[in-house]
């Protein structure tokens, strides 16, 4: 219970439980948007997010971030600092909305040339003006949600996530079939969901936000009318009574205008480190997302085929990998504020037991789905999605989970620990790793070169990160490596052995359940081989 009570643990609980149920809605959405779009148009409905991405990344990635650390690392006293926290917050939101209002109208006048020229593809025009209407609300959004994960508080943010996917997901779902929609009117559907569904979480946050600071002024307003009532009925105390409140304006908080400037410059500053470092990013994997097409035209597909490739790989395979990283991105989450407020409290014993668990568990679950999808990863394609190439790619994929799941737990911390350039720099360089060989290999020899160079861009990127963080590593070979490794090379060998055998009807359902029954089987074993052999433990009560 003790753990439970711990806020990162409990950020990280609803986090992940919200994630899952909104990857789970997702995967049915997904399933639901190929049927109704096809490979083509899924690919097209793809390319939008390359421009949503780095626009996100102006008005609202970097800033929520500088919002959720500044607050975080605040260590004044809880009065003092609920003041400056919604000052912080709400400064970040006049920023956001104006640069959001700002993309908005660059998008909208100038969705033609975008197409044409950075996405390559004419098409995407008409999607990406209905897309831009979301910008504001999508960053009003974030500067909220920023807030409360400074505060350690993931109930508004973790609720968010459902709210903005079932809206999302009902509305195209009941559009689509009020108006038989398919094909490009399905798509244009498709793109006004994800309008939807922002702006109702907007309103949602936004109410949570209001019912927050009302509950916290009718608190502070009602201390007054208390003391008075009490300074009348107590005989002789009026003047000890008017002393105090004297004594307790003086010991007040300064004034957040005697701070303001200060503020807003620390806001300023970090916001706009982390957005440069974000955007140069979101500007290489937006490249990365629309060179693949290109360079699978120089191979020797069709326009077609490019696209129906890249739709299957970025709309299903890659989703299906990144599916369980719902948990290790919830703890990062978590974990970046926690960080920045050990490190402003010079707690180094408290990073190295975060850094030390976190690095665990994401091997560990690394491991179980690496092992799930390489056994499986065919028969998901198949069975689940009806792409046989949507498997092979789940299956080529396979061994990116731990260094994936990893390394978003690793720049997290070192986000943290206030070192966003160096974040920039590992991640720039594997980005580039990655794009050599879309650029360079994937003409002369397919989609598969891709494949490779994420692996091993992968692999790099968390080795530099770890290698940065090693005096806060304590690794043990047996319960890191050894052990897991060997669990689950049984385990997997005896699971799929019995899976080969069992007679089932051949269609999706019963196939789908069987896979589901075996994976469950592999994961609850593997648990309990964890636990006996000790790898994973209690945590021990101080």
């Amino acid at each position: 219970m003790k753990l439970i009570q711990n806020k990162l643990i409990q950020g990280t609980l609803l986090l992940t439980i919200a994630g899952f149920i909104t990857r789970i809605i997702g995967f049915a959405y997904r399933i639901f948007l190929s049927d109704v779009l096809g490979a083509k148009l899924l690919g097209v409905y793809q390319l939008v997010f390359p421009v949503y991405s780095i626009c996100f990344t102006i008005y609202a990635a970097g800033i929520q971030t500088a919002i959720s650390q500044l607050i975080a690392s605040s260590i004044e006293r809880p009065d003092c600092k609920k003041e400056r926290d919604i000052f912080i917050m709400k400064c970040g939101m006049v920023i956001s909305t104006g640069l959001a209002l700002l993309l908005t109208a660059a998008v909208y006048l100038f969705a033609e040339p975008i197409s044409h020229y950075l996405l390559l593809e004419e098409a995407c025009a008409p999607y990406l003006r209905i897309l831009c209407i979301l910008f504001i609300p999508c960053g009003i959004t974030s500067c909220i949600n920023g807030y409360f994960y400074g505060k350690k508080d993931a109930r508004v943010p973790a609720m968010t996530q459902i709210v903005e996917q079932l809206a999302r997901v009902s509305s195209v779902a009941l559009l689509c079939m009020l108006l038989s929609a398919a094909s490009e009117t399905g798509c244009r559907l498709a793109v006004l969901g994800l309008v939807i569904g922002e702006t109702t979480s907007s309103l949602y946050n936004c109410f949570c936000l209001w019912r927050e600071l009302h509950t916290r002024d009718s608190a502070k307003k009602d201390l007054p009318l208390f003391k008075k009532t009490f300074q009348k009925q107590t005989s002789g105390s009026y003047q000890k009574g008017a002393k105090t409140a004297r004594t307790r304006r003086d010991n007040s908080c300064p004034k957040i205008g005697t701070d303001s400037a200060k503020l807003i410059k620390n806001l300023l500053f970090l916001a706009f480190t982390l957005t440069v470092t974000k955007l140069v990013i979101s500007s290489l994997h937006s490249i990365e997302s629309v060179f693949i097409p290109a360079a699978l035209k120089d191979f020797g597909c069709s326009a077609r085929e490019a696209l129906g490739t890249y739709g299957v790989l970025s709309g299903i395979s890659m989703p299906f990998i990144l599916f369980p990283s719902t948990v290790t991105n919830s703890f990062a989450v978590m974990l970046l504020p926690a960080i920045a407020q050990a490190q402003a409290e010079k707690r180094e014993d408290t990073i190295q037991k975060y850094v030390t668990l976190s690095s665990k568990y994401c091997l560990l679950i690394g491991y179980l789905f690496t092992c799930i999808f390489l056994l499986f990863g065919r028969d998901f394609g198949t069975w689940l999605f009806h792409s046989p190439e949507a498997g092979l790619y789940i299956y080529l994929l396979s061994w990116l989970c731990p260094f994936l799941y990893l390394s978003t737990t690793f720049t997290s911390i070192i986000n943290g620990l206030g070192q966003t350039q160096l974040t920039f720099l590992i991640t720039t360089a594997c980005l580039a790793v990655k794009i050599y060989f879309l650029v360079v290999l994937v003409p002369k020899s397919g989609i598969q070169a891709y494949l490779i160079g994420s692996l091993i861009s992968q692999i790099i990127m968390t080795l530099l990160e770890g290698i940065y963080l090693r005096k806060y590593l304590k690794i043990s070979y047996g319960s890191f490596f050894i052990i897991p490794g060997i669990s689950l090379g049984l385990l997997g060998l005896c699971i799929h052995k019995v899976y080969l055998t069992v007679p089932v009807p051949k269609n999706g359902l019963s196939m789908s359940a069987l896979i589901f029954a075996s994976c469950l089987a592999l994961a609850v074993g593997y648990l309990l081989a964890l636990k006996l052999t000790g790898c994973v433990e209690r945590q021990k009560k101080t």
